[in-house]
């Protein structure tokens, strides 16, 4: 499979999972859950599980631009994994091993949502890094505000990027003390992080639509 496949496959599975499991949940007569990953304990479940296996793999197997991108998609698919193997604290009455699942799916999730913010943003380099920058400087390179390069990337896709980087890393921020007003918060947020993800995925294999 090509790499611009794969990176539009990436991208339909973002885009798609949060509606998948909203419109699904909802003609099968289940409440709506205070989280993507509170769909688990519903008859979504297999959906849910697969989409994260599927999710893994592709970014497991995707071969970035460079050994950081290999790396933060390689940890970020990981990551995905963990997040279907320790499931989410369910609803009402739980024990204590329970929430200490919960407590690891958490840090999972957290983490592979900001390394794909941060893939989002690295998206947009159009030039290696040169040598003797300052640790600043590279770091400014490292997520993708790089020099125009020999790159002919439109302007609207490096916004697509940037902004899908900063909206995954904002709503990750916002997890925490959104959800101690309400636990249903986590919802639309994580839809927003899919849907961001998915966005910047699907833009940037969007060649694979007008290949021959």
């Amino acid at each position: 499979m090509s790499y611009l496949l794969m990176r539009v496959v990436v991208g339909a599975i973002g885009l798609l999972l949060p509606w998948v499991m909203l419109i699904s949940g909802w003609l099968l007569g289940q409440a709506t859950q205070p989280s993507i990953s509170g769909y688990y304990y519903t008859p979504m479940r297999n959906v849910f599980v697969g989409a994260l296996w599927a999710l893994a793999f592709f970014l497991i197997a995707y071969n970035g631009y460079d050994w950081p991108d290999r790396l933060i998609t390689n940890l970020a698919g990981a990551c995905a994994l963990g997040i279907s193997l320790f499931p989410t604290t369910p609803l009402g009455p739980y024990t204590s091993q329970q929430f200490a699942i919960g407590m690891v799916h958490l840090a999972f999730a957290g983490i592979t949502f900001v390394l794909l913010g941060v893939m989002a943003l690295r998206f947009a380099s159009r030039e290696q890094t040169p040598s003797g920058l300052p640790f600043g400087g590279r770091c400014k390179y490292a997520l993708g505000f790089t020099g125009p390069g020999s790159s002919s990337t439109p302007n609207w896709e490096l916004v697509t990027y940037r902004v899908s980087g900063f909206l995954i890393i904002g709503c990750v921020a916002l997890c925490f003390p959104l959800s101690l007003v309400s636990q249903y918060w986590l919802l639309p947020l994580e839809t927003i992080v899919l849907l961001a993800f998915g966005s910047s995925w699907f833009v940037k294999g969007r060649k694979i639509l007008s290949a021959d």
